[in-house]
């Protein structure tokens, strides 16, 4: 761990014992470091974030990294990485956030040279359901990027660092990292204006410019980067790839626009026209849009399902990737403290036949009328009492079934449902919730 330092690595040790223990460094920016630990009580992997040396002995940044956290402690939605705790120990601050095992879009690109417009969409479906959700909240992203936006095993989009671009942003960073962020960064918020949730519609299209394309729109030293932000257009991304429809073409030269006015009001909007309404692969009123949109989610499972890589959930500091929303509600799998994943008990093959195989209950879903169905959320990791509220808002009956699995702590901690998490059922229908004997003691809500 001696990129993070000795020195903060001991603090941070020291900080944690009694409840997680530090297993390696994952990742690290300009201004924070990320470790991936076990939480000893819960037993499942976290990621751990906190300033660097440097910042954590400045009081100002201690305080603004605490209202940062606990903004984005107030986002919960399945597209969305899940911050589980705010610690300050002493001097140093540190984030307790969900661990993300997968790849990132950044990486996919490199590896693939672009994506193809079912698999773009589809994760681009994922990534405004969740803007539009913090937008709502009056939270602006800053910092859309491919190395921002991460996948878990079972296909579900995250989008991490809600709120870390700000510090970011006023911090004289390393260069290399301001680059990598102008170039998906919009006119106004390079140019210092008000940044609002159109500047992340600007962003968006920047990511799906580069997802179809292979490389973002603009490029170059910052200066040069800035300039072309600011007043140059982008070359039409068709001519990059004739794959691309026009529709979809047309959506993103809108989000690109260089008046915030003359983009897209919303996510949702933006959405919308994704979804043409009439024509296009995520069409509402396409013939087979929704089955289309069902394939863009078994394609998305194909590209990223059992990914191995690891992928830090809080300010990506290791890759990320897109997942369809369909495939999957949200995510808090992790892999088991020896790095593979859970072996499942034979009595339980069929729950966990289930629980792997999405890709078939989305079959399923294509052939019936799911318009009133509700979504199977990812209740993976609670303590059963939570579980159970969860699903019990979403209008679901609940039943629990207990046993033993591997990697989890006897404490009544949920491992996996019936139907699976991310799947499509009928509201009133029951869920049978697969949870861990309470065998130790467990907090209470």
């Amino acid at each position: 761990m001696s990129k993070g330092g000795k020195a903060l690595d001991r603090r941070l040790e020291t900080a944690l014992v009694g409840r997680y223990r530090v297993q390696s460094m994952i990742g690290s920016g300009g201004m924070a470091v990320v470790y991936r630990a076990e939480d000893t009580v819960l037993g499942r992997l976290v990621a751990l974030k906190t300033l660097r040396d440097r910042y954590a002995e400045d009081p100002i940044y201690r305080i603004r990294f605490r209202q940062e956290a606990r903004a984005m402690a107030l986002l919960d939605h399945e597209n969305i990485v899940r911050i589980y705790d705010i610690y300050r120990d002493g001097q140093l601050p540190f984030i307790v956030a969900e661990y993300v095992d997968g790849n990132d879009v950044g990486t996919l690109i490199e590896k693939r040279g672009r994506l193809s417009e079912l698999l773009t969409l589809s994760l681009a479906e994922q990534v405004l359901r969740a803007l539009s959700y913090a937008h709502r909240r009056g939270i602006v992203h800053r910092d859309i990027k491919p190395s921002n936006i991460l996948n878990t095993w079972d296909g579900t989009v995250k989008v991490a660092d809600f709120g870390i671009a700000r510090m970011i942003e006023d911090e004289e960073s390393e260069t290399g990292e301001i680059v990598g962020s102008a170039r998906y960064m919009s006119p106004e918020q390079l140019s210092g204006k008000e940044v609002t949730p159109q500047s992340d519609i600007y962003s968006v299209g920047i990511l799906l410019y580069h997802c179809l394309t292979g490389e973002p729109p603009f490029a170059g030293d910052l200066k040069s980067l800035v300039k072309s932000q600011l007043h140059e257009a982008p070359r039409p991304p068709r001519e990059l790839n004739k794959k691309i429809s026009p529709h979809v073409e047309t959506v993103i030269l809108k989000a690109l626009s260089k008046d915030p006015k003359d983009r897209y009001p919303s996510a949702d909007a933006m959405l919308d026209a994704l979804r043409g309404n009439s024509t296009g692969p995520l069409g509402r009123r396409a013939t087979g849009g929704k089955k289309l949109l069902v394939a863009a989610a078994l394609a998305l499972l194909v590209v990223f399902g059992g990914g191995a890589s690891l992928a830090a959930g809080l300010g990506h500091v290791g890759s990320d990737s897109g997942k369809s929303e369909k495939a999957a509600a949200s995510s808090g799998a992790v892999k088991s403290p020896k790095g593979k994943a859970p072996e499942t008990p034979a009595k339980h093959l069929q729950a966990s036949e289930k629980q792997k195989n999405t890709a078939s209950a989305e079959k399923k879903t294509a052939s019936k009328d799911t318009s009133n169905y509700v979504m199977v959320p990812n209740v993976r990791e609670f303590f059963d009492y939570s579980a159970e509220n969860i699903l019990a808002r979403r209008g679901f009956r609940v039943r629990f079934v207990y046993d033993q699995h591997p990697g989890y702590a006897n404490r009544g901690v949920t491992w996996a449902t019936d139907p699976a998490m991310g799947t499509l059922a009928p509201p009133g229908s029951t869920v049978t919730i697969y949870a861990t004997p309470k065998l130790h003691p467990q907090p209470q809500s």
